[in-house]
């Protein structure tokens, strides 16, 4: 692969909601990682690249590198993930330029396979002990030919280094009545990254959101929605008597959130609940295909206080949640 291949327009032809990914396969010292190609905006030879220092900068933080005149953050993967680098070339390597979260960071890797088309469906999760290993930043595993493919978990990298002038802010403390209005909203929750779970829920629960049933991928979720639907039924009720919103990330395994919410929304006529899709992934390209699935909302992660106000526009409470 040509090392200055510009990736920006990767990805936006795939269609909505058919639960496919395409990923980008590179190298760290002879292992196979993968990060999805709608994150990717270029690829670009390290020796291209002049690096400045920045002081008291971050264990992993190599400095700042100028992408089409404006500076970004050059992380070196080797050290963010304790990965010895005694191999690396530094003439071959390269410098992988994403965008996520609304912020442009790059990343120092050895090199790049390919682009590869699969579904998410193909994706196995990380067990509890495998996902602790390298600070928790692999979500899981995809298997292509005899090489086994782990996908790194960037957003929770990148919160080991994010300024604390920009960490998300917390939500407004509530009052003890939108608490009350609160506790009665029933939510289903998917997300596979366990930092971004766990900061969304302390989110939620602060705010006074206490029904919150949690998934960690769109296909158990879907599964449950699906089961919830059948016993609903049976009783005379639709799905929305059950869930009053489903709150989901893009990128999971065996199900993505676009096709969690075609699939919900496709199938539940008048009675469905509402949709938020709370990724890293939002942009405007991303925006309309949520809206092409039929989601509510979308919001780029993490901000707690927009979450919450838009969980409680959804569902009927005042902006106060009163």
């Amino acid at each position: 692969m040509h090392p200055s291949l510009d990736h920006s327009k990767q990805g936006i032809l795939l269609e909505s909601g058919t639960n496919e990914v395409e990923f980008i396969e590179f190298f760290l010292c002879g292992e196979s990682y993968g990060v999805n190609v709608s994150k990717v905006q270029r690829v670009v030879a390290l020796k291209s690249c002049p690096i400045t220092a920045v002081a008291g900068a971050p264990h992993g933080v190599m400095g700042v590198i100028y992408v089409l005149g404006k500076p970004v953050l050059l992380v070196n993967l080797h050290d963010a993930l304790n990965i010895p680098a005694s191999a690396a070339d530094s003439e071959r390597q390269l410098v992988m330029v994403t965008r996520f979260n609304k912020r442009t960071t790059a990343f120092l890797i050895d090199g790049i396979s390919k682009i590869h088309r699969t579904s998410w469906s193909d994706f196995e999760p990380m067990s509890g002990t495998l996902a602790c290993d390298g600070g928790g930043y692999t979500t899981g595993s995809i298997r292509i030919g005899e090489r086994i493919i782990l996908i790194l978990d960037l957003e929770r990298l990148l919160l080991d280094f994010q300024p604390a002038d920009q960490t998300p802010a917390a939500p407004p403390v509530p009052t003890e009545a939108s608490q009350r209005s609160r506790a009665n909203v029933k939510i289903v929750y998917a997300e596979d990254s366990k930092m971004i779970r766990k900061f969304t829920l302390d989110t939620l629960h602060g705010a006074g959101f206490a029904n919150i049933t949690v998934f960690e991928n769109g296909l158990a979720a879907h599964e449950h929605l699906v089961q919830l639907r059948k016993n609903a039924a049976d009783t005379g009720h639709t799905l929305r008597d059950e869930v009053d919103l489903i709150i989901t990330d893009i990128e999971m395994p065996k199900m993505d959130g676009l096709t969690l919410c075609r699939n919900i929304k496709s199938s539940g006529g008048e009675h469905i609940p509402a949709v938020v899709v709370y990724s890293s992934l939002i942009n405007d390209e991303m925006a309309r295909k949520c809206a092409t699935v039929g989601a509510d909302a979308q919001l780029s992660k993490p901000h707690g206080e927009e979450i919450i106000a838009i969980a409680d526009r959804l569902c009927g409470l005042t902006a106060s949640g009163s």
